[in-house]
């Protein structure tokens, strides 16, 4: 009996950490390329480079990281909208004005493909 709670226990703590580790290197790949990008970013009526970007980003997913469970909610929490506006944040690449939340799903797609 002993033997198979414990094969148990370690099944479910295994599972989640590899979608973790997934998880997490999805969200250093997308910050990356938000940081290569050669876009501005929008928030609140404010022009943001990529480099500033990154690090507002990474700054919410610091307060949300317990909330973040997939690649989707990462983008949710902490690149769409303004916390205390609501505004929603918008990204500029080379004259293309987008919301970023489509901006950035488009980028985990380009992931996707090259995987």
């Amino acid at each position: 009996m002993i033997p198979k709670l414990l094969f148990l226990l370690l099944l479910g703590t295994s599972t989640p950490a590899y979608a973790s580790d997934r998880l997490d290197l999805q969200i250093q790949q997308l910050l990356n390329l938000v940081s290569a990008s050669n876009c501005s970013f929008v928030r609140n009526g404010k022009t943001h480079n990529s480099r500033e970007s990154v690090k507002h980003i990474s700054r919410k997913y610091a307060h949300y990281e317990q909330d973040i469970d997939s690649i989707d909610s990462f983008i949710e929490l902490t690149a769409t909208k303004s916390l205390f506006t609501g505004k929603q944040y918008l990204v500029n690449c080379d004259g293309q004005v987008m919301p970023s939340e489509k901006w950035m799903h488009q980028k985990v797609a380009e992931l996707s493909r090259q995987s």
